[in-house]
C-alpha cells in the first residue's frame, strides 16, 4: 500500500509585503501555491497511489474564495478519474466555522467532521486501512483531541491525521497539543501531522511525520518544500520526500571586508546570483552581508538591492528581496565616533524589552492581523536591533 501524504497546502496566500518586485515575479509567487498542490496530484497519479492525505489549512484564510476552491476541486477530479480517494481534514487557518459559499466535491473526496471519527479504506485486493481524524470546528483548538482518537479493531493498518502542536516546539501556536508518548500509546502505523511547516520526521516507531507546507510563503519558510510517499509492506515502512516548491526561499551570506569596496562587493553579489540561476528552479534570495569585525555603513543597501534586482530574468527567477550587513550590535554599539545622542539611543535599544506591546496595535488591527504570524523572541530581537542599525545609519548619514 501507498499514499502520499501533504499538509499546510495555504492556496489562498496572500504574499503580502514584498515591494517593488515585478509583476510577472509577483504573479508567480502567488500562483506558486497552485502549482505545488498539482505536483502532488500528478505525482499520486503517475506513482499510482492508493489514496492520498491531507493533514489541515488546505485554505490560508476561513472565509475560503470560490476560484480557490473551484480550482481545488478540480484537482480532485483528476484524482477520481484514477480511482484515487482524498482524505481531509481542515485546520485552524481553514476550519470549520468560517463563512463561505461552499463548492461540492466529488465522491472520491472524504471529509472528516469537527468530531474525532474513523474512516475505512480498502483495496482490491482486500487489504483495509482505518483513517482516523477530526476537522477543526473553529480557529482555536486548544484541547487534547489525541485523547479522542481511539483504535477501530478490523483492518491491517491504522492512520491518525492530526493537526497540532507536539509538546516542547515553541515557534507554533499550541493547537491539538500532543506528546510523542500519546502517539505511540494510540499503537497507529502512521501519523500524518500537519501544523508545523517544516519537514520533520518525529519518530521512526511509531512513524510520525510533518511533512512541511508545500511552498515557502515568507522568509522564516526557507528551503525546499514539499510533501510526503509512504508506503507499507507488511511490517516495513518507507517513506520518501517529494519537492513541490515553485519558488524557494533562501539566504546566503557573503564575506566582505572594508577595504574590498563597492566593485568587489558587486562582483561577489552576482557571483551568487548566477550560481542560483544555473540551479533552473526560482529563488527569493536575502543576501547576509558579514562584516566581521569591520566598520561598514550600510547606506548603499537599498541602491545596491535595487541594482541586483535589474539583472536579467529568464523562465526561472533569482529575485534578491533584500541585503542586509549582519555584524554584532555590541561591536557597533562599541563605536567611538558615534554622537552621544546615538550613543543613549543605542543604550536605550539594548535594554528595550516590550517589543510585543509595541506591535500589539498591529495584531488587534482588522486589516493587519490576517497577515501576521506570532513573533518570536528571537524575532523581536532582530526587528530592534534592525531598527537600531536604520537608525544610527540615518544619522550618521546627517553627520
Amino acid at each position: 500500500m501507498r499514499f502520499i501524504h501533504a499538509a499546510d497546502l495555504h492556496l489562498d496566500s496572500p504574499f503580502s509585503g514584498l515591494k517593488d518586485m515585478p509583476s510577472s515575479i509577483l504573479k508567480e509567487l502567488r500562483e506558486s501555491p497552485f502549482k505545488a498542490f498539482q505536483t502532488i496530484i500528478n505525482e499520486a497519479i503517475s506513482r499510482q497511489v492508493d489514496f492520498i492525505v491531507l493533514s489541515g489549512d488546505l485554505f490560508d484564510g476561513e472565509n475560503r474564495s470560490l476560484r480557490t476552491q473551484v480550482r481545488f476541486r478540480t484537482e480532485m477530479e483528476k484524482l477520481q478519474q484514477h480511482q484515487i480517494p482524498a482524505y481531509i481534514i481542515h485546520g485552524n487557518h481553514d476550519h470549520l466555522s468560517g463563512s463561505w459559499i461552499t463548492v461540492e466535491l466529488p465522491e472520491n473526496v472524504h471529509v472528516f467532521s469537527g468530531q474525532t471519527e474513523v474512516k475505512r479504506f480498502e483495496k482490491i485486493d482486500g487489504t483495509t486501512v482505518h483513517l482516523y481524524g477530526f476537522s477543526y470546528p473553529r480557529r482555536h483548538v486548544r484541547e487534547r483531541m489525541i485523547e479522542t482518537y481511539i483504535k477501530a479493531e478490523g483492518a491491517d493498518y491504522h492512520i491518525g491525521l492530526l493537526h497540532g502542536n507536539l509538546e516542547g516546539n515553541s515557534e507554533h501556536s499550541p493547537y491539538a497539543p500532543f506528546s510523542l508518548k500519546e502517539l505511540a500509546g494510540k499503537d497507529f502505523d502512521y501519523w500524518a501531522l500537519g501544523h508545523i511547516h517544516k519537514h520533520q520526521v518525529v519518530s521512526e516507531d511509531p512513524l510520525v511525520i510533518y511533512p512541511g507546507n508545500i511552498q515557502g510563503r515568507n522568509r522564516k519558510e526557507s528551503g525546499v518544500k514539499g510533501c510526503l510517499l509512504v508506503e507499507f509492506d507488511g511490517d516495513m515502512k518507507r517513506h520518501s520526500f517529494i519537492e513541490t516548491s515553485e519558488v524557494i526561499w533562501e539566504s546566503e551570506t557573503i564575506e566582505i571586508t572594508a577595504d574590498g569596496g563597492f566593485d568587489a562587493l558587486f562582483k561577489k553579489c552576482r557571483e551568487v546570483m548566477e550560481r542560483k540561476g544555473f540551479d533552473g528552479r526560482s529563488f527569493l534570495l536575502e543576501l547576509k552581508l558579514d562584516a566581521g569585525n569591520a566598520a561598514v555603513s550600510g547606506e548603499y543597501l537599498d541602491e545596491l538591492t535595487r541594482i541586483m534586482q535589474e539583472e536579467d530574468q529568464g523562465e526561472s527567477f533569482v529575485w534578491v528581496y533584500k541585503i542586509k550587513v549582519i555584524q554584532s550590535m555590541q561591536m557597533i554599539r562599541s563605536n567611538e565616533t558615534l554622537l552621544p545622542f546615538m550613543a543613549e539611543v543605542s543604550m536605550l535599544a539594548s535594554e528595550f524589552d516590550d517589543t510585543e506591546a509595541a506591535l500589539a496595535p498591529l495584531y488587534i488591527h482588522p486589516g493587519a492581523r490576517r497577515f501576521l504570524d506570532t513573533i518570536e523572541p528571537k524575532e523581536q530581537r532582530e526587528l530592534v536591533d534592525e531598527a537600531e542599525r536604520w537608525l544610527l545609519q540615518v544619522f550618521d548619514a546627517k553627520k
